[in-house]
């Protein structure tokens, strides 16, 4: 039996385009580029804020549509159905997501928002006649995103680490009804 490990199998970033080898990068850089223009043009979030149909932001839509749809061409349906009999993996992510991912952005939020840097955030805002200092604001904030599971990023993060895309697509789409119900 050979055991050796074949070095093209284990080689990640191999066939990655250009945009899929530096994506951190254009992350960064659209965060960058998405705070300067709301510096430059403040209107331009509320103006886009109010394309919403039904509450669902038609710009955000859209970007969703073009982040999944490549990844989604990619998968193998068939071995979807497969993962769906193989409960653990959904099962794990069900846990980390809703028991263990919460809590620990808690504990993050306490620490660096509500301890670190508790000094610079002492202004307070006005939300619903309720005067809130802003780093309460900020933990709650961080903790509503502890809680809400990314969904389309996993399905490029999945691809770009080369995991099985037909158990990422399940784990997705349970998670995103966990989010619904």
């Amino acid at each position: 039996m050979d055991n050796s490990v074949k070095p093209s199998l284990v080689k990640a970033g191999n066939n990655l385009s250009f945009f899929e080898k530096y994506l951190t990068l254009w992350v960064v850089a659209c965060i960058i580029l998405g705070i300067g223009l709301g510096r430059i043009f403040p209107t331009v979030a509320k103006t886009l804020d109010a394309m919403s149909i039904y509450n669902v932001s038609i710009p955000i839509a859209i970007c969703l549509f073009f982040m999944m749809y490549p990844i989604m061409v990619k998968i193998d349906f068939s071995q979807a159905m497969k993962a769906i009999q193989t409960p653990k993996p959904v099962l794990l992510t069900l846990v980390v997501n809703w028991l263990i991912k919460p809590f620990t952005m808690v504990i993050f939020a306490q620490f660096f928002l509500g301890g670190l840097f508790f000094p610079l955030l002492t202004q307070t805002e006005v939300i619903r006649g309720v005067e809130v200092t802003l780093a309460n604001s900020y933990i709650a904030g961080c903790i509503l995103l502890g809680i809400a599971p990314c969904t389309a990023m996993v399905l490029m993060w999945g691809y770009l680490s080369y995991g099985n895309q037909a158990h990422t697509l399940v784990m997705v789409a349970v998670n995103s009804l966990a989010i619904g119900t």
